[in-house]
């Protein structure tokens, strides 16, 4: 008896350890900001993306026509720009720091979409 009680606990602190080890992993999977930002023929669909100040923030762009002058992605503030090439996704990853409206463009400044840090 005392030896499968022995089991029992040991298989009681192994489950404890992997099940905390997956919520710590599921945490940090939600500590980065994801939004996907299509270019299409009348410009970014959102045009708006909100953000939380001091979370990591990964945009996927991804370009799905060639009806545009959306050649490239610009995020000036953050010194980022991106070609953009038909259908393929493009991943920029940052830091936002400080509060504020934050403009996106394209290389021409013509179409622009808006980061909101909040």
């Amino acid at each position: 008896m005392r030896r499968t009680t022995q089991q029992f606990l040991w298989c009681f602190v192994l489950m404890a350890t992997l099940w905390g080890a997956g919520a710590s992993a599921v945490a940090a999977k939600r500590r980065i900001q994801i939004a996907k930002i299509e270019i299409i023929a009348k410009g970014y669909k959102p045009a708006n993306v909100k953000l939380r100040r001091g979370v990591p923030a990964r945009l996927t762009f991804v370009r799905t026509t060639d009806a545009t002058c959306v050649r490239e992605i610009v995020l000036s503030y953050f010194n980022v720009r991106r070609e953009l090439p038909l259908n393929e996704p493009v991943v920029v990853s940052f830091t936002p720091r400080k509060r504020g409206s934050f403009t996106f463009a394209c290389g021409m400044n013509m179409m622009r979409g808006e980061l909101i840090v909040r």
